[in-house]
Order: structure tokens, then sequence, then C-alpha cells
């Protein structure tokens, strides 16, 4: 589900923080960075499950209406349409979410969690998406499901209050948020509504045909080996820098560029071109406004030094260029 992009992206903030903090137990590194796409994966599992929660307090709000003392016309004959949203019940219906909802043991359903369900109802229903569909007289499922990407996209995006929430219980959740709501949204896209109830969630990391799964595997070994031959592309950095100490380079970008020596070295089926656009890629979002022309060129000069030294290991076709 998740991209390779995001993967280089957590092994890096992983590196980061193994090197900050003078450990020196990377098994447990590790573990802990296989535990954040875990906990990214309750996250997004949580998001989804968020629309049941929201209706389902919506539809108290309805009933506690009808119980006041002088009940308008509105309160007697609402507005349901959020209630009976098809899609949502698409979402309800799903075994596999909810199997996977007990077996993680995540559940709105308290009365802390619904708490902080009557805030995010409070601000949906007055945003201009929720109005606008409220007002709209069309019923219909494809309509319904378009609502609730456009929640997705719209209002769960960028959520200050919903991201803040999230933080406060995990951390690192605080900076995976936005993330997760782009997986929500790229998953619920697909769903149709004729699909089977019993359609398969997506797992946090594709999982091949034969049933392996090489993207974790990808996480394990890039972070392990990166870090195994830290020394090694130390030297190879000092080498192909000129007038310039090794000390002197930021630390986030000296690790965007062990980690491009050893995906060059180490991952035989990842194209050379695939590595080094990432790697620049990455360093203009998460390092100095110089690191990208920096590691670009730097990059150049070190491939060129391990390829006349026959340390590239790369099999099949294109993987070179």
């Amino acid at each position: 589900m998740i991209g390779r992009s995001f993967i280089r992206i957590k092994v890096m903030q992983a590196i980061y923080a193994y090197h900050v903090s003078n450990a020196n137990n990377m098994e447990h590194a590790k573990k802990h960075l296989l535990t954040n796409f875990s906990d990214l994966y309750d996250l997004y599992l949580s998001l989804i499950t968020l629309f049941d929660a929201l209706a389902f307090h919506a539809e108290k709000v309805i009933e506690k209406k009808k119980q006041k003392y002088l009940p308008s016309e509105s309160d007697l004959k609402p507005n349901m349409k959020f209630v009976d949203n098809q899609f949502i019940n698409k979402i309800q219906q799903n075994t596999d979410l909810q199997a996977l909802l007990r077996a993680r043991n995540l559940t709105w359903y308290n009365d802390i969690n619904m708490l902080f369900i009557k805030d995010v109802y409070n601000q949906l229903s007055n945003h201009e998406v929720f109005i606008e569909y409220m007002q709209s007289p069309e019923h219909s499922f494809s309509e319904d499901k378009q609502f609730i990407l456009n929640v997705t996209e719209k209002f769960f995006l960028g959520n200050e209050m919903m991201n803040n929430y999230f933080g406060d219980l995990k951390l690192h959740w605080l900076h995976d948020y936005n993330d997760a709501v782009l997986l929500v949204y790229h998953t619920l896209k697909n769903w149709s509504e004729k699909q089977s109830n019993d359609k398969k969630m997506p797992s946090i990391f594709k999982i091949e045909a034969d049933g392996t799964c090489e993207d974790r595997q990808l996480v394990i070994d890039l972070f392990d080996r990166t870090l195994q031959h830290d020394k090694e592309y130390t030297s190879i950095i000092a080498n192909n820098i000129r007038n310039w100490e090794i000390d002197r380079i930021a630390l986030l970008d000296a690790i965007l560029l062990k980690m491009a020596i050893c995906e060059f070295c180490e991952f035989p089926s990842i194209p050379i071109r695939v590595t080094m656009n990432e790697y620049i890629e990455i360093s203009k979002y998460y390092s100095t406004p110089k690191s990208r022309n920096f590691i670009n060129g730097l990059l150049d000069k070190i491939l060129s030094e391990l390829k006349e030294e026959n340390k590239i290991n790369k099999q099949g076709r294109g993987l070179m260029g």
C-alpha cells in the first residue's frame, strides 16, 4: 500500500534518530522502525472507521433533538442524509475491516474517544463540503461516495485539530497523519457499490503473488546495510568532496548519500536512476535549500567512482541507467 518513497523517508528518519541519540543497539532501533509502520496502519484503519463513528454521533444528535421539550419541525423531521450515507454503510459492512479493528483493538466507541468524535462532527457540520452535501436533493451511492472522498481530501487532510489529537496519542502520528489520510483516500476511491463485503483491506506493505513481502524486507535491509557499512560509505563520501571536511556535511545529507550508495551497491533490482531521483527529491523536502544540488553533484561523482571500481551491483536490463 505504501510507496517506496515513503519507505526511504521512514528509514532515513530512523537512521537519523539512531545517530542523534548515540544509540548502539541496532536491533532495538530496527524494531522501533517496524513498529512505526504498524502504528501507521492503525492510524489508517482508525481514520477509515471514523466515518462510521461520525454517523453514529450524528444520529445521537438527531435523537436528542427529538426529545426536546418543544422540538421544531426540523427536529422532528431531520435530514438523515449523512446518517444514511450508503458509502459509510459499505465501510461498516466490510468484514475484513471489522476483523482488523477487533484484532488490533481499535475502536471509537468509548467515552473519551466520543468526545473527540463530537468535536470533529461539530467542525465538520459547519464545513462547506458538509453543508453542500446535506442541501443537495440527490440521493445516490455515487454522491455519497464522492462526499466521503471530499471530506477526506478537503476536511481531514491538513486538519490541525485532528492532527494534534492523533499526535497527542502517538508523537510520530503528528508527522504521519497526512500520509495516513492520503492512504485512506486512495483506498476508498477504489471501492465500488457492487464490491463484496468481504473485500480485503490492503496491507501496509505490498504482498507479492508468491506471498513474499519485498517492501518490508527493503525496510530491514536498507536500514541494516546502511548502518553496517557506515564507515565505508563515509570514506567514499570523503574521497569525493573537495575543499570540504566530511564533518561539515549536514547529518541528514550524509545519511541520504549513504542510503543512496547502499542502494547502488547492495540492491541489484533497484535502477540507479530511480535511486538518484528519489534521494535528490527527498532532500528537497527534508534538508537544506542547497542540499539538492549538493547531493546531485556528489552522487554523480560517487557513482562514477563506484563503476570504475566495479562496486555497482545491478542485475537486469536498464538498471545501470
